[in-house]
């Protein structure tokens, strides 16, 4: 009998705990643990790489080109967290990566490029290309090469009205080197350096890291002048899945009779009762009938609901409605986060609002840069506006008025066999 009583007052006690822990997981009960920030930066970096003839001269071993190939991929691999575009050039330009697209991507190109010297060296068209790629508050371009023979005049002349900061990283010495198979002389480009000491940097190479590290510090402080805040979320844990294991050990641990009723319990705890109106909402939209499942979900009023019942408008093609509610979800939570973002980008694209979808879509690939989806995105966008854009908002690529020389009536192709780095 005593031992009934007690069993009876065991159960008792469990039920009550197991009541009361429901109770306090149907609130929701959170820990809060912090503030993330999602910082932006709108500063783009090209790397160029000179493979003219000239740089197979052997000033630094094993070539000046394999000793720039190697400490360019050592530059890139400290910019993970910089957009670095890639671009080869020796007679013409060829951009390899855009600065847009993964540094992962443009550092595994760079491993796998296989470049012999060859060719003259037209830097002009090298740097004009890189300025039309560039789209950043600030450009900066770092030039492995040797600075070539050629003038430099129009060279300065674009780079001071572009507004590009130039680190030239001189592969070359000041008493140089024999041109392979050619008796000529190849030495460092002294006009280049003072034009990349007027307008950024001039970093003289190194058998050490220090060269590296002195390009990668000015990058840095570039950079983080164009520093801003994207988004703060709040880093917080949902404690009623624990509260849920804790009643469920409770309960099994006391193996009472009324296990049946304390599942029942569980199971609300895990899955508490929802807005009755997504039933309705529900319907209507397995039924098809997008504008009312719509009105249904947004009923609610949670920032899960709101967003369905904006994808719902959308596909319903109400997206001026869409819009409207997706601007009012007020969330920290990441993944709603991005259903809100990318939804509002596709709403956008769907009014032919290009340059309203690349903002948002520029926004996503930098909180989200991993999602595939989302950098197809970004892509499109990019795409599409180039195509609709009729005026360039800047000037991108400086033309500079040719001077007839009234000396000599030399081609280029014959300036180029006379002179081929």
């Amino acid at each position: 009998m005593l031992r009934q009583e007690v069993i009876r007052k065991l159960e008792v006690a469990i039920v009550f705990m197991v009541v009361v822990m429901t109770v306090f997981s149907l609130s929701r009960p959170v820990l809060n643990r912090g503030e993330q920030t999602f910082y932006r930066k709108d500063t783009e970096v090209m790397i160029m790489i000179d493979h003219s003839l000239s740089m197979g001269v052997k000033d630094y071993r094993p070539d000046r080109l394999r000793f720039a190939l190697r400490k360019a991929v050592e530059l890139v691999e400290k910019l993970k967290d910089e957009k670095v575009g890639l671009l080869i050039f020796a007679d013409r330009p060829e951009i390899l990566t855009l600065p847009y697209e993964k540094t992962e991507k443009t550092l595994s190109v760079l491993k796998r490029l296989k470049l012999k010297p060859s060719g003259s060296t037209d830097i002009l068209s090298a740097f004009s290309t890189a300025n039309s790629a560039l789209t950043g508050k600030e450009r900066v371009v770092v030039l492995f090469s040797d600075g070539s023979d050629e003038d430099l005049g129009k060279v300065r002349e674009l780079i001071k009205q572009s507004g590009i900061k130039v680190v030239f990283y001189g592969v070359a010495t000041i008493e140089g080197g024999k041109v392979p198979g050619h008796m000529a002389l190849s030495k460092l480009n002294t006009e280049m350096v003072n034009i990349a000491k007027t307008s950024g940097i001039f970093v003289k190479p190194t058998q050490n890291d220090t060269d590296i590290k002195n390009i990668y510090q000015y990058i840095s402080t570039v950079s983080e002048k164009t520093k801003t805040v994207l988004l703060k979320v709040s880093l917080r844990t949902d404690l009623s899945p624990f509260i849920a294991g804790l009643s469920l050990f409770v309960i099994l641990s006391g193996y009472m009779i009324r296990k049946l009723l304390f599942t029942i319990l569980i199971l609300i705890l895990m899955n508490p009762p929802v807005y009755a109106g997504e039933l309705a909402g529900l319907f209507y939209y397995i039924t098809g009938n997008y504008q009312k499942s719509a009105q249904e979900f947004f009923e609610d009023r949670t920032p899960e609901n709101m967003y369905n019942a904006a994808l719902l408008y959308y596909r319903a093609g109400m997206y001026n409605r869409a819009l409207s509610i997706l601007k009012e979800i007020k969330t920290e939570n990441p993944s709603i986060l991005k259903k809100v973002k990318y939804t509002t980008a596709l709403c956008y694209l769907a009014q032919k609002n290009f340059k309203h979808a690349r903002e948002i879509a520029e926004e996503l690939v930098s909180l989200f840069p991993e999602e595939k989806r989302i950098k197809k995105l970004y892509l499109f966008t990019n795409f599409v506006l180039g195509t609709e854009k009729k005026k360039e908002d800047r000037k991108t690529v400086v033309k500079i008025k040719e001077k007839e020389s009234p000396v000599s009536k030399t081609s280029p192709a014959q300036v180029g066999e006379k002179n081929p780095w």
